[in-house]
């Protein structure tokens, strides 16, 4: 994501125009850095001269020059794909030169968000929708730091003015749709939800108004079936108002309380709509407390900040918003078949800067750092149990060994029928266990989680990673009983159905590592993959289709208007039964990371020094710097570094 952009001079690195879009800090210390590290840049023979600068351990710095004479910063927290980056930077470099014909410094200065625009800028259109005097324009107003209008309520006539402001939370320019719900406009709806990224469809919280919700909901679904939709549960403060939890199971959709009267409700309200919109237009916020990450714009207005009490805010956050954020946000995002992007954890550098003046210091010594045995999945399985009888709805199989599924299945069935596994029912209607602390099967362990209709069965070598494990599983049966909560009354025992949620499971946990940098060739055969659903084959299908014309998985993500976790769950699967192999390309300042264990067939091929070389991969250091403490071929250490990234001992930092 980037937070920061600076235009410094090329030599001295001056500023001439910084803005910050996000409350993190690129300080001058941090600028003496960068220009201390792209003159290392520039002098390296074999280095591109766009290549990123790592900055304090946290800034990933893309940059371009400018007329020869100054450079553009784009400083990130190194979570983007770079290839995305470096084409931004260009271009904006190249509009800044263009803008820079016939008009002064200062109008760079008073205009540079207009002149990077969408480089910088996600466009995020949400469209607020429901019966009249439910409290919309309150709540709107809520968020645009005013107080509640006086006079009690004013019907919204079409669309009010509040339609045509944008406000601006960081590099989001959310514009907000405010139209009534009563029928007379409704022939309009049409019209105003072209282009929305998502509904809030709001109620208060009455019997009598979550009936008519419900009505405007099943109308909003003919006039956007794709759009995601929550529920927004206002004047939860009256004492007639329904429960959240109800009207979510009355309408079927993600709900939200709120009292949009209550103006320490407004952190809440905007931390609501950050994370709606970054898993909708597939980016990811910054890992910091809103009150530290928040810039509110209302077109050139700056808007009151949320949340001055930082101590506040990180002793509640989150805390009076009923459901899970992030299940909720997710689920609907991928029934909506929006496509949402989730990068990786940010890279480091072993340099530092302790003053702008005081000289950078580098680490001269690679050190091995051990990093425990991770265990090793061999297989998952979903059970049903209806009736007392076992049905294996899907099979995952990580190891490539056989395994008699059915089997394992009945004998989990049994323990479960005599009382092994203890599921205890929780308020939503779901039921989690880790009564089973492990089963041991043929060497391994098997760790069993149960909801209300399903178990999950996962086989692993050891027991290492047994807590993280389980709440994994725990988390992904929660969210499979709630994908799956409308079906039972009709279901009619087919298993495929359940099929489409193995993508949920592989987002978490994956059959193979997957990066957007691999390069995706396809084969020309592969094995019958093992599922009967179509939406799966028919996802695969298109996947498939698209690899031609893209040679790498981020492209591949980007050309298709598939859901993210849906591209990636089919290309591992494709992988994994022969349909396409996976390459990448590493270079003398590629850095990598332990993530694994040599294997050791691998060892027995390449030598112990292979051992010692995934060691000393610590995510700081670049292969060229690992090789040379080896002393060792760099082209063969290379072909070698290559293979271990494609089995996922090592992954690619950057």
């Amino acid at each position: 994501m980037i937070h920061n952009v600076l235009l410094i001079g090329k030599d001295q690195g001056n500023v001439v125009v910084r803005t910050r879009f996000w409350k993190i800090n690129f300080e001058d210390q941090d600028i003496a850095e960068f220009t201390r590290g792209y003159g290392d840049l520039i002098t390296t023979e074999g280095l591109a001269p766009d290549t990123p600068v790592f900055v304090a351990e946290k800034h990933k710095v893309f940059h371009s020059e400018v007329d020869g004479e100054m450079l553009l910063l784009f400083v990130t927290d190194g979570r983007d794909e770079d290839r995305v980056i470096q084409y931004k930077v260009r271009e904006g470099a190249a509009r800044i030169s263009t803008a820079l014909r016939g008009n002064s410094m200062g109008y760079i200065r008073d205009n540079l968000d207009e002149i990077l625009g969408e480089l910088i800028f996600t466009r995020f259109k949400v469209s607020f929708v429901g019966s009249g005097g439910v409290g919309k324009s309150t709540l709107l107003r809520l968020l645009f730091g005013r107080e509640p209008a006086p006079g009690g309520y004013t019907p919204t006539i079409n669309v009010a003015v509040d339609s045509s402001e944008t406000i601006q939370f960081g590099t989001f320019l959310v514009t907000v749709w405010d139209f009534a719900g009563q029928a007379v406009f409704q022939d309009l709806w049409s019209f105003y939800f072209s282009g929305t990224d998502v509904i809030f469809l709001v109620t208060d919280s009455s019997f009598r108004n979550v009936m008519q919700t419900k009505s405007l909901l099943r109308n909003i679904r003919k006039e956007a079936p794709a759009v995601p939709l929550f529920i927004i549960a206002n004047k939860q403060d009256l004492p007639e108002s329904m429960k959240a939890e109800k009207i979510k199971r009355l309408l079927g959709a993600p709900t939200f309380q709120m009292i949009a009267t209550d103006k320490t409700r407004r952190e809440e309200f905007i931390r609501l709509m950050l994370e709606v919109a970054a898993k909708t237009v597939g980016v990811t916020l910054p890992e910091l407390p809103i009150s530290e990450m928040i810039t509110v714009r209302r077109g050139p207005e700056e808007i009151e900040q949320p949340g001055q009490k930082a101590s506040e805010t990180q002793a509640s956050g989150w805390d009076r918003v009923p459901d899970s954020i992030e299940e909720d946000i997710g689920e609907i995002t991928a029934m909506s078949g929006g496509k949402t992007t989730q990068t990786k954890g940010s890279s480091t550098s072993t340099t530092t800067t302790k003053t702008a003046t005081t000289t950078t210091t580098v680490d001269s010594e690679l050190v091995a750092e051990v990093v425990p045995d991770r265990t090793q999945i061999l297989h998952l399985m979903l059970i049903i149990h209806q009736d007392g009888i076992p049905d294996v709805a899907y099979h995952l199989n990580y190891a490539d060994e056989d395994i008699d599924k059915n089997a394992i299945a009945s004998l989990i069935s049994a323990l479960d029928s005599f009382g092994g596994i203890d599921g205890r029912s929780s308020d939503d209607g779901t039921s989690t266990t880790n009564a089973l602390e492990t089963i041991e099967h043929e060497g391994n362990l098997v760790m069993i989680e149960k909801s209300k209709h399903f178990l999950m069965a996962l086989i692993v070598t050891n027991k290492n990673e047994e807590e993280e494990q389980r709440r994994t599983l725990n988390s992904l049966l929660l969210g499979i009983e709630q994908k799956y909560h409308n079906i039972w009354d009709t279901w009619d025992g087919d298993l495929a159905v359940f099929e489409t949620s193995m993508f949920d499971v592989i987002a978490e946990l994956p059959l193979k590592p997957v990066s957007f940098d691999y390069i995706v060739r396809a084969r020309e055969a592969g094995r019958p993959l093992p599922f009967n659903s179509r939406e799966v084959g028919k996802a695969v299908v298109e996947v498939k289709s698209a690899i031609e014309s893209n040679e790498t998985v981020g492209g591949l993500v980007r050309s298709l208007d598939i859901p993210r976790e849906i591209v990636i769950g089919c290309l591992q699967l494709m992988n994994k039964y022969g349909w396409i192999d996976f390459k990448v390309e590493l270079g003398p300042t590629s850095i990598l990371k332990k993530i694994g264990v040599v294997d050791e067939d691998i060892e027995k091929a390449y030598g112990a020094v292979v051992v010692k070389f995934v060691d000393l991969c610590d995510g700081a250091t670049s292969l060229e710097d690992v090789v040379r403490k080896l002393n060792v071929s760099l082209p063969a250490m290379k072909f070698v570094a290559t293979k271990l990234v494609l089995d996922g001992t090592l992954e690619i930092i950057a």
